[in-house]
């Protein structure tokens, strides 16, 4: 609560320019907190292209994008809360606005950069996948026959046993079936047969 009474008090002791600057930081503030509530009650991002999820970037190949809405939202916060500092340190509204600006983009770069790279950890991750074409494993959930559902194997790659979903064209493999993986099925499952 002391927060929130540090920040009535700088709103009421401030000039136009400065509770125009606060406003815009404490939008950006409020987004970043709703997206982080979102992310954790619903199990989306927000930035997010796959389906249906809300996507502010329509991209489809993954990663981040400068206009996302979580970039835009640490903008908003850097630019708010930045110019309010310099304002409130004697700066002109317009120095201030400047100073916003810069503030905003650094730390809008700085987060896009963080999640770009995140991301490409994630992705580095998902690529090892087909490394596991043409091991041996063993069925841990039934997969149901002709390629209508997943079920899962355990199968030796990237250096450690690993549980993948996995799908088969022929007839239905119970749990501890045999198996040998025979192509990747999508970004994150593998096909399998049975092994004779």
């Amino acid at each position: 609560m002391s927060c929130l009474a540090s920040i009535i008090d700088l709103w009421n002791d401030s000039s136009f320019p400065a509770e125009l600057f606060l406003g815009i930081g404490l939008l950006g503030l409020f987004l970043i907190i709703l997206q982080a509530i979102f992310g954790v009650l619903i199990g989306h991002d927000g930035d997010t292209s796959s389906g249906g999820s809300i996507d502010i970037h329509g991209g489809h190949g993954g990663g981040g994008s400068i206009v996302s809405l979580k970039t835009v939202s640490a903008m908003l916060l850097g630019f708010g809360f930045g110019g309010a500092i310099l304002e409130k340190n004697g700066f002109s509204a317009g120095i201030s606005a400047l100073g916003g600006i810069g503030t905003g983009l650094l730390i809008g770069g700085a987060y896009f950069a963080l999640m770009n790279s995140l991301y490409r950890l994630k992705s580095d991750g998902t690529s090892l996948l087909s490394e596991a074409i043409n091991r041996s494993g063993t069925v841990y959930l039934r997969i149901p026959g002709h390629a209508a559902g997943a079920g899962e194997i355990q199968v030796s790659f990237g250096g450690r046993l690993q549980n993948v979903r996995a799908y088969t064209r022929g007839l239905d493999l119970p749990t501890g079936t045999a198996v040998r993986v025979v192509a990747l099925h999508g970004d994150q499952a593998l096909l399998v047969e049975k092994l004779s």
